[in-house]
C-alpha cells in the first residue's frame, strides 16, 4: 500500500468531497461545544445572579478578571483546612484581563460567599477595594463557575448601564447535557441516513443531508433565547453528525480492500472541522455574539452543498440496497456488537472530549472564554489528523496490533489527566496522548468494518457510527454528572478509562475468531487482489476496470 495508489484507484473529487462533507458538518455538528463557555454564562440566556459595580480601581488601563468557582475540597486546594459546604461559593479577582490570567495566578481578593446568607454578601461589600455585589431580582440560588472581565465604571455609564450583570449560569450538568444532545440525535441520524444512502446513493442523500444542517443554524441565529430552544437545535445539529454514515461509504466505494484504511482515514479526517470550530468560533462569539455564529456557519455548509453536488459521485460498484430484513440482521451480527463498543471508545472518545474540551479549559484552568480555542485546538488536531496515519498503519500493521496498543495508550493516558489534573502542564501532555490515540484508533477501526461488511458499508457506518456518537454523549453525561456529584472532573476521565479497559478485553477476546474467518493476521487484509484501477472519463460517464 502506498499514497501513489490513490492515482490510480478510485475517483479523487468523490474522496475531496467526502472529506470536505465531513469537515463542514464536523464543525456544525460540535459548534455548541465550542461555545458553551458563551452559552452557558450568557445573562440574557441564563438570568442575572448578581449585580457588580465596579469601583475607580478598575479602568481600561488595570484591567480585573472576576472568576467564580464552586466549593473546593482539599484536594483541589490543600490550604483548606477542610472540604467547604456546598452552599458557598468562591469569589476570586485577579490582575489583569481574561486573556491573561491563568489558574495559577494569585487573586488580588478573594470571599466565600452564599447568596442565602446575607452577612457573606455584606463582608464582600465592606472588604472589597474593587467591586460592590447584590442579588439580582432573578437570582437563582449561587452563580454557577464563570470567569468575566471586569468593565471599568466610565464604560459601563457610557453603555447606559449602572451595573455588570452576572450569569445564573448553567451547572456542569446541565451545559454538557446540551453538548451531548448532538452526539446522541446523530446516533439516530446516521442509521437513517446510513440506510438512505444505501437505497439512493450517498451523492443523493449528502445533498439532502447538507440542506437540512441548515435548519438548526437558522433556528439558532434567530431564534435560540432558552434551553427548550437550544435543545430544538441540539437535536437536529444531529444531522450534521450523521454525514459520517454518507460521506465514509461515498468514499469506501470507490477503492480496493488494500487501500480501505487509507481511503477511510482521508474521508474521516475531515473531523479536523472540530479545530475549526474550537479555535474561531469563539473568538466570533465575543466580537459579535454567540447567535451570530450559528448565522456565519450557513456560509460554508452552502459552498460545501455546492461543491459535493457538482463533485461527488457514487461509485460504479453500488451495491443494490439490501431489504428490512438484511438490515434487522445486521443489528443481530456478533460482529456488529463488537464493532459498536470499539467505536464507541475510539470515536465517542474523540468528539465527546472535543466538544468538552473548551468547557473544561475555562472552568478547570480559568482559560479566556474568547481564546481557549487557540490552546485547545491543538489536542483536536492530535486526534483528527492522525486519523489517516492510524488507518494507514492499520492497513500495514493490522488493525487489531494497532487498537491493542491505542486501547492500552487511552487507558494509562486517560487515568493519568485524572491524577494530575491539578498539575496543569503534566495534564495536558496527557491529554494531548489520550486524544491521539483515539484519532489513530478511529481509523484503526474502520480499516477493519469494511473487511467485514463490504456489501453493508452504508448500513454498518451509520450502525457503527451512531454507537461513536452514542458513546459521546454518555462520555459528556458521565462527565457533567460526576463533576456535580464529586466537585471534580477527574471522576469523569477515570470511568473513561474503565470503559476504554473493557473494549481492550472484548478487542482481545474476539480477535482469535476474526483471524481465522475475515482477516490476516494481526488485523489485515486478509486477501490484499491485484491492484485495481477505475478511470472516469471526463464527462464522468465512462468507466472502465484495468
Amino acid at each position: 500500500m502506498k499514497l501513489s495508489d490513490l492515482k490510480t484507484s478510485g475517483h479523487a473529487p468523490s474522496l475531496f468531497s467526502a472529506f470536505l462533507y465531513f469537515d463542514v458538518s464536523f464543525m456544525v455538528w460540535v459548534i455548541l461545544g465550542a461555545l458553551m463557555p458563551f452559552i452557558a454564562t450568557d445573562p440574557a440566556l441564563t438570568g442575572v445572579n448578581m449585580k457588580i459595580t465596579p469601583s475607580a480601581q478598575i479602568t481600561k488601563a488595570t484591567p480585573y478578571t472576576l472568576i467564580i468557582k464552586g466549593p473546593q475540597t482539599i484536594k483541589q486546594n490543600p490550604k483548606l483546612k477542610a472540604d467547604q459546604p456546598k452552599s458557598v461559593y468562591n469569589i476570586l479577582i485577579k490582575a489583569g484581563d481574561p486573556n491573561h490570567v491563568k489558574a495559577g495566578d494569585k487573586p488580588v481578593e478573594k470571599f466565600v460567599v452564599s447568596n442565602a446568607d446575607p452577612a457573606t454578601v455584606a463582608a464582600v461589600n465592606a472588604k472589597s477595594k474593587l467591586i460592590q455585589i447584590a442579588a439580582a431580582p432573578g437570582a437563582h440560588g449561587n452563580p454557577n463557575d464563570n470567569i468575566i472581565a471586569l468593565k471599568p465604571a466610565a464604560a459601563l455609564a457610557a453603555a447606559g448601564k449602572a451595573f455588570q450583570p452576572l450569569a445564573n449560569g448553567y451547572p456542569a450538568d446541565k451545559k454538557l447535557l446540551l453538548v451531548a444532545i448532538p452526539l446522541l440525535a446523530a446516533g439516530f441520524w446516521r442509521i437513517v441516513l446510513g440506510l438512505l444512502a444505501d437505497r439512493f446513493g450517498s451523492r443523493k442523500i449528502g445533498i439532502l443531508g447538507l440542506t437540512v444542517t441548515l435548519l438548526p443554524l437558522v433556528a439558532a441565529w434567530q431564534f435560540a433565547s432558552s434551553y427548550s430552544a437550544l435543545e430544538f437545535v441540539a437535536i437536529f445539529l444531529g444531522v450534521a453528525g450523521a454525514s459520517f454514515a454518507v460521506a465514509l461509504p461515498l468514499a469506501s466505494r470507490w477503492y480496493p480492500p488494500h487501500l480501505q484504511g487509507l481511503a477511510m482515514g482521508i474521508a474521516g479526517a475531515g473531523n479536523s472541522g472540530t479545530v475549526l470550530a474550537t479555535l474561531f468560533a469563539p473568538l466570533i462569539a465575543k466580537a459579535l455574539g454567540w447567535h451570530v455564529v450559528f448565522g456565519l456557519l450557513m456560509i460554508p455548509v452552502g459552498l460545501t452543498l455546492l461543491a459535493y453536488a457538482l463533485l461527488a459521485k457514487d461509485a460504479p460498484n453500488q451495491p443494490k440496497p439490501a431489504s428490512a430484513g438484511a438490515y434487522v440482521a445486521a443489528f443481530t451480527k456478533p460482529d456488529t456488537l463488537w464493532f459498536c463498543i470499539l467505536y464507541f471508545v475510539t470515536f465517542g472518545g474523540f468528539v465527546g472530549l472535543s466538544s468538552f474540551i473548551n468547557t473544561f479549559f475555562v472552568d478547570q484552568y480559568d482559560f479566556d472564554k474568547a481564546t481557549v480555542g487557540l490552546a485547545t485546538a491543538l489536542f483536536i488536531v492530535a486526534g483528527s489528523l492522525v486519523r489517516p496515519i492510524g488507518g494507514a498503519l492499520a492497513d500495514k500493521l493490522g488493525g487489531i496490533k494497532m487498537l491493542t496498543v491505542l486501547y492500552s495508550a487511552v487507558v494509562l493516558s486517560a487515568l493519568g489527566v485524572g491524577l494530575m489534573m491539578t498539575h496543569m502542564w503534566a495534564a495536558f501532555v496527557l491529554l494531548f496522548i489520550l486524544m491521539a490515540s483515539l484519532g489513530m484508533g478511529n481509523g484503526s477501526v474502520f480499516q477493519m468494518v469494511p473487511q467485514r461488511f463490504r456489501y453493508e458499508i452504508g448500513v454498518m457506518t451509520g450502525i457503527v457510527g451512531a454507537a461513536g456518537g452514542v458513546g459521546g454523549f454518555f462520555l459528556n453525561l458521565a462527565l457533567g454528572s460526576l463533576k456535580v456529584s464529586t466537585d471534580t472532573y477527574a471522576s469523569g476521565f477515570y470511568a473513561f478509562a474503565a470503559i476504554a479497559a473493557v473494549a481492550l478485553v472484548v478487542l482481545r477476546a474476539v480477535a482469535p475468531g476474526w483471524q481465522r474467518t475475515w482477516l490476516g493476521e494481526g488485523g489485515v487484509a486478509k486477501q490484499a487482489p491485484a491492484r485495481e484501477r477505475v478511470l472516469v472519463g471526463p464527462d464522468g460517464a465512462d468507466l472502465e476496470m484495468a
